[in-house]
């Protein structure tokens, strides 16, 4: 579920999507950030979290570029990291998993991408469907991160999105969805540590549409897809 997504967006654009205004952003290997209209796994992309390391006296957040899939930080030094173990993470259960559940008080992030690609499961064949909000705003999901350092003293910073049980206008395409944090209301309990019952459920309103796109979508490796990929989805700007 929500293994691939469109994000092209300004560097600027992002904070501002997650509704942070209010105070001082700070960067983080955002030189690595390569806006993408097929972002998969183990490809980076910038995240907005707290700036809980800022030595200035007033809060703000850090727009800090991180590979898609979680690599916990109790994974060993020697191990190859595995993007797509853990790319999505079931919210019913991120209480109870312990890759999860010590990432909630302190490690809580938010994604901001111009839509994600979901597939149809038909008899002979998979149909992907691009799902994004009709009036072209950035969707904002919930998302957790962690840091690990390989054997060789390089560390790495990863997340992993959340997702929920489909809506019930979504539910003939899937039986799951990102979380998505449609306000400013949500996107604040998010980064802020609140209780997550309410904010971790499917997002029911009617704005949320999709339309059919190239099976090219199902891989990242030829670059020559992005063009084509960049024609066919400029129908809804």
């Amino acid at each position: 579920m929500c293994g691939r997504a469109r994000c092209t967006l300004r560097a600027d654009d992002i904070p501002r999507a997650c509704h942070r205004n209010d105070g001082p952003i700070r960067h983080v290997n955002m030189d690595r950030y390569r806006p993408s209209y097929n972002v998969g796994p183990g490809m980076n992309i910038p995240v907005v979290r707290r700036d809980n390391g800022s030595n200035t006296d007033v809060a703000g957040v850090v727009l800090h570029c991180m590979k898609w899939g979680l690599i916990p930080s109790f994974t060993k030094k020697s191990d190859k990291p595995d993007f797509f173990k853990m790319f999505n993470a079931r919210s019913e259960s991120v209480c109870e998993k312990a890759s999860f559940r010590r990432l909630l008080p302190k490690s809580r992030c938010l994604v901001a991408v111009e839509g994600f690609y979901e597939w149809k499961k038909d008899v002979s064949k998979k149909q992907p469907y691009y799902i994004h909000f009709k009036d072209g705003r950035p969707l904002v999901f919930a998302a957790l991160y962690d840091s690990w350092e390989n054997s060789e003293g390089e560390k790495l910073h990863t997340f992993t999105i959340l997702t929920t049980s489909a809506s019930s206008t979504f539910q003939w395409l899937h039986d799951r969805m990102p979380v998505i944090l449609g306000d400013k209301g949500s996107t604040d309990a998010w980064l802020n540590g609140s209780k997550t019952d309410m904010l971790l459920k499917p997002y029911e309103n009617p704005d949320l549409v999709w339309y059919p796109v190239t099976p090219a979508i199902g891989t990242t490796e030829d670059t020559r897809k992005e063009f084509y990929l960049k024609v066919l989805l400029n129908k809804e700007s």
